[in-house]
């Protein structure tokens, strides 16, 4: 087994550096994965983009991965090396307010025991992973997935998740508000459960075009300041949207997302924005409107959303925009996806 790994380390405010870090030595229910692909998610650009802000200096990022298991411990149940796995790299404590109440996801000790958050657990743009309680952190991918669509399953969890805590039925009319990697992929998880319409809200351009080829019944403009979101949905449906999930994670997308739902209909927030955000309350009051919250996934999600890829119900391969080396991430990864906003998911490979 390796002693050491390469790994990309954030070093700085838009400064990332590939350096040697020794791996942890593999206990009874841990074990080491050589990484096949990582994508770089929208929280590992901001984390570049922010200074230290969310990621701490010395950080080992990425974790949105798929890899080959290289060596297990002697008491992990589901796996052997050789299998190919799905990165699931979150161990929940057990012991804290959220864990005890069955919100393992929300748990409050959560960036600690994520991997490539903190520099106390390694994350996946590596050659090589240790992970903890990999029965837990890894779920076996089957022969019909590859490993560069199955770096999508934490994304596409995050999708799962979002629909499965909501009030969804059959046949409703859904909105999703931004066509980014996770709106997308709502469109087809929204389709294999058996939604109605799914009218998408992206200002037009590329990911525009790439919703109504994901399927959307309808893509609407939000920044339209003559025809508002609200107004162009009512158009579409019997007075607004059942279920509105809201994905941009931007400031104007809370409101615009209350005024898509229609009386008695959810909002489901998840799409991450840390920014003071005004909203018009009376919208809500008049409408009954429920908003709520929704945070990455659990692991039966994890395990919905490799069926879902697996079957070909969800098809992430449009989504790949490039395949880039380690070595280049700064450049064609960070860079890139900062200025190039056509750009969807860019994976990494060692």
């Amino acid at each position: 087994m390796p002693e050491t790994t390469r790994g990309c380390i954030l070093t700085g405010d838009k400064q990332t550096a590939i350096e040697e870090r020794k791996l942890r030595k593999v206990g009874p229910k841990d074990a080491v994965v050589k990484v096949d692909y990582c994508g770089i998610c929208g929280s590992d650009l901001h984390a570049w983009s922010a200074g230290g802000a969310v990621y701490e200096y010395g950080t080992l990022m990425g974790h949105e991965a798929t890899g080959t298991v290289e060596e297990a411990g002697p008491d992990v149940l589901g796996l052997k090396p050789g299998d190919r796995v799905a990165i699931n790299g979150f161990t929940p404590c057990g012991q804290c307010v959220a864990c005890r109440n069955g919100l393992a996801n929300a748990c409050l000790n959560n960036m600690i025991r994520t991997i490539g958050q903190t520099s106390v657990l390694d994350g996946a743009f590596a050659d090589y992973i240790w992970l903890p309680d990999v029965d837990v952190t890894a779920v076996k991918m089957p022969d019909g997935l590859s490993s560069a669509e199955g770096a999508f399953t934490e994304p596409a969890a995050t999708v799962v998740h979002a629909i499965r805590i909501s009030r969804f039925q059959v046949g409703d009319t859904v909105a999703v508000v931004g066509a980014g990697p996770i709106g997308l992929l709502c469109i087809s998880a929204l389709q294999a459960a058996g939604a109605g319409q799914v009218i998408v809200s992206q200002s037009p351009g590329p990911r525009a075009e790439l919703a109504m080829k994901f399927g959307a019944s309808a893509v609407i403009n939000p920044r339209d300041e003559s025809n508002p979101v609200g107004e162009q949905i009512r158009g579409l449906t019997d007075g607004g949207a059942d279920i509105v999930i809201e994905c941009a994670g931007s400031p104007p997308a809370l409101q615009q997302s209350i005024d898509m739902a229609r009386p008695g209909g959810q909002v489901i927030l998840v799409g991450v924005n840390e920014q003071p955000t005004p909203i018009i309350p009376t919208t809500l009051i008049f409408g009954e409107i429920d908003v709520k919250g929704s945070l990455a996934w659990d692991h039966k999600d994890f395990r919905i959303a490799v069926d879902f890829m697996a079957s070909g119900q969800v098809d992430v391969k449009p989504l790949i925009s490039d395949t880039i080396r380690l070595a280049d991430i700064q450049k064609k990864g960070f860079e890139r996806l900062k200025e190039d906003r056509s750009l969807i998911k860019v994976l990494v490979e060692p």
